[in-house]
């Protein structure tokens, strides 16, 4: 199974990429040049991943974006999910798009007292926070298992404005105190 990874140098895309590579999956990263590249040379160096090149077969299983980062018009996929805070504007060929809950953990943009989500800051000792927010590898995970499910349960329909759209809500984690604390210490020690 060869998963495309859109944006994966975005610190979300780090993580979905880490997790595909930890087990066992063939991965190719499409590299944002608006984010900083540093992030993907942690996994640059494994046999299972490849940087996306429009040379090669640009066929995947499956096509993970993240933000709204274009997807090449050569690529194709069986399954191609779409990653973000808000739906776009501008309406994608997805299979299904996920919103994304308030998700922090490593190499986030952060200080000590809290987390940037689109410049937007949020304290870690707010409410909003302490009620809503899910740890990123808690989060990749359960969304890795997810997908591994028979394809039926994939198929979510909601009604929104008068439309039929596939669409799934992960909400309704609490951060772990440990977590948080050890996503701190993790941005203390790299933060220079």
């Amino acid at each position: 199974m060869t998963i495309l990874v859109v944006n994966c140098n975005h610190w979300i895309g780090f993580h979905v990429v880490n997790h595909l590579l930890e087990n066992g999956m063939e991965v190719e990263g499409l590299l944002n040049d608006k984010e900083d590249e540093s992030l993907s040379l942690f996994f640059g160096r494994n046999s299972n991943f490849t940087f996306y090149s429009h040379k090669r077969d640009n066929r995947y299983n499956l096509i993970i974006q993240i933000g709204q980062m274009e997807v090449p018009s050569a690529v194709s996929s069986g399954y191609f999910i779409a990653l973000d805070y808000k739906q776009p504007e501008k309406k994608q060929a997805t299979d299904l798009f996920i919103e994304l809950p308030l998700l922090f953990g490593e190499w986030m943009p952060m200080t000590e007292k809290g987390m940037y989500i689109n410049q937007h800051f949020i304290p870690f000792s707010s409410t909003h926070f302490l009620e809503h927010a899910i740890y990123i590898k808690d989060f990749v995970k359960n969304l890795m298992d997810w997908l591994e499910t028979d394809d039926d349960h994939k198929k979510l329909t909601v009604i929104k404005k008068n439309q039929l759209e596939k669409i799934l809500q992960i909400r309704d984690n609490r951060p772990n105190k440990d977590k948080l604390e050890q996503v701190i210490r993790h941005y203390c020690s790299f933060k220079d």
